[in-house]
Order: structure tokens, then C-alpha cells, then sequence
């Protein structure tokens, strides 16, 4: 398992990067949502965050590589990302979304910075859970998108043996 996360070199099939694609997604919702029970406690798990970039990484040249494509193609399955997740984040904050004269009056009417950053959290609870879900559901779209769009190779490639 340590492999699997930790390591970028090999191969992996459709099925376990589905698996392991989940598991980080579903960990990624739960570190997302953790500001509707705590600030202090989804600020700690903050770092937890940032450190499930390199399993992310890792499975996905992985899955790259089993289709016998470079790793570097990761940058392009990022920018696909970015622009779904910027797409996703406009129409969410839209619907539920705090303004920006919602945000600045709560702000104004607090004592002192961190009356300021309580005011502009509060305001906030309101879009986690949306933005939680968006997330996940980018995730989901990109992961099962590239299951769909990258065929495993079934013969040894230049990364490894077959998956199958």
C-alpha cells in the first residue's frame, strides 16, 4: 500500500487507481468539510492536506504509465482540473455564496483581527459543504474520465510489466 501512494514508479491497472482515487477523494471530502465542526481542528489538519498531494501525484503517473503514456502528462490532467474546478466553484458560489457586502458588514461590525476572522468564517460555513461536494464531484468526473480515455496497455511497456 505504502507503495502505491509513495511511490510514482510502476504501473498501475483502472481498477486499483479507481480504488485508491476514491479513498483520497473521500479523505480529501472529509478534510474539506472539518471547518463546519472546528476551525482550529481543520487548521491543523491543514498539513494533512498539502501531503496528500504526493499520493495524488504517485497514482496518477502510475495510471499514465499503464497506458503507456509519460508522467508529465499529469500537468495536462492538473490543468483539466483547475479549469472544472473554476467552472464548478463560479456556479456554486453563486448559488450559495456569500457577497461581498454580506462579508465586508459582518467584518466591519467585528472587535478587532480576530473578531474580523471570526466574522469572515462564519460568513463562510455557508459555502463548505457545496464546495466539499463540488470537489469531490471534479474528482470523481476526472478520475472516471481518464478510466474511460486511457486504455490500459496489455503488453510490458516501458514502465513495467502488464496490469493485466
Amino acid at each position: 500500500m505504502g507503495n502505491l501512494y509513495f511511490s510514482p514508479k510502476g504501473r498501475i491497472s483502472p481498477e486499483v487507481f479507481q480504488k485508491s482515487a476514491i479513498t483520497l477523494i473521500a479523505i480529501s471530502f472529509v478534510l474539506n468539510v472539518l471547518p463546519l465542526v472546528s476551525f482550529a481542528l481543520a487548521a491543523l489538519f491543514g498539513l494533512v492536506g498539502l501531503v496528500m498531494v504526493w499520493p495524488w501525484i504517485c497514482i496518477w503517473i502510475k495510471r499514465l504509465h499503464d497506458a503507456g503514456k509519460s508522467g508529465w502528462m499529469l500537468l495536462l490532467v492538473l490543468l483539466v482540473m483547475i479549469v472544472l474546478s473554476s467552472i464548478f466553484s463560479k456556479v456554486i458560489n453563486s448559488m450559495f455564496g456569500v457577497s461581498q457586502a454580506e462579508m465586508q458588514a459582518a467584518m466591519s461590525g467585528a472587535d478587532g483581527i480576530m473578531g474580523m476572522f471570526s466574522a469572515a468564517a462564519q460568513a463562510s460555513k455557508s459555502i463548505i459543504l457545496p464546495n466539499a461536494v463540488s470537489a469531490a464531484a471534479v474528482g470523481l468526473i476526472v478520475v472516471f474520465g481518464a478510466n474511460k480515455f486511457l486504455p490500459s496497455d496489455p503488453e510490458e511497456n516501458q514502465y513495467g510489466p502488464s496490469t493485466r
